[in-house]
């Protein structure tokens, strides 16, 4: 990469932690468009390696508040999910991924701008998991199926919900990829890249957390994330 596409990277990637530490998710479903369009080895692995870093610093600040209830089935649907998405990886050609990228953020951000809420109970929680795994593992973007599924929880419990889910869901997704045979050494190299802008992010939503406009920074992350992921589906495309 240039020297203007690493300070690019680390720029979207810092404004993308910052996002997610304040509203409790948001990182990759603003990230992962863009950095797919700077460099897609980026995507997925990279950006899942940073994850649990990131999501453990904000699950040891937001301790207290999980909910346990809903943590479990979630995690249980998530496994399933990985495995899919592994073999979604595997069974897809690298000049499709984008199609893959660009189809699924489209569909996750549709979910969430819907307006759908679905009753909190095990099968839905697990359903949910489910299909976060099969997102976060194919492309990186697992966070909405689970916001949806958690958007009656206050926000600190929401927040302190979501990131264990994001720092066990994420390592269960990485073992996956390895096992699948998807993980190589540059992936290591460039989630270093990333990790400085994730602490970086997280340090500066601290005093964000309750002064931000959730519903007005939700919209510009999925206005973002459209634009990059209708991007993608023309790259590819044409």
């Amino acid at each position: 990469m240039t020297p203007v596409e690493i300070f690019l990277v680390i720029s979207i990637f810092t404004i993308a932690a910052a996002i997610q530490g304040s509203i409790g998710f948001g990182a990759n479903l603003f990230a992962v468009p863009l950095l797919a369009l700077i460099n897609p080895e980026l995507i997925p692995i990279p950006i899942l390696i940073v994850n649990p870093i990131m999501n453990l610093m904000l699950a040891w600040r937001e301790r207290g508040n999980v909910d346990r209830s809903a943590l479990v089935p979630a995690l249980i649907g998530r496994i399933p999910g990985v495995v899919l998405g592994v073999l979604a990886l595997s069974l897809i050609s690298t000049d499709r991924l984008g199609l893959l990228f660009g189809t699924l953020l489209l569909v996750a951000i549709g979910l969430q701008v819907s307006g759908l809420s679905m009753p909190r109970s095990r099968r839905t929680l697990t359903l949910a998991g489910g299909v976060s795994g099969f997102m976060a593992t194919s492309v990186g973007v697992g966070g909405p199926p689970m916001a949806l599924a958690l958007k009656d929880l206050p926000g600190p419990s929401f927040r302190a919900t979501m990131s264990p889910y994001f720092v066990i869901g994420s390592s269960l997704s990485i073992f996956g990829l390895i096992l699948g045979g998807q993980f190589e050494i540059s992936d290591i190299w460039n989630s270093l890249l990333l990790l400085p802008a994730a602490i970086a992010g997280i340090l500066i939503s601290g005093p964000l957390r309750s002064r931000v406009d959730s519903g007005r920074i939700a919209y510009f992350i999925y206005f973002l994330s459209s634009a990059g992921a209708i991007a993608l589906l023309l790259r590819s495309l044409f």
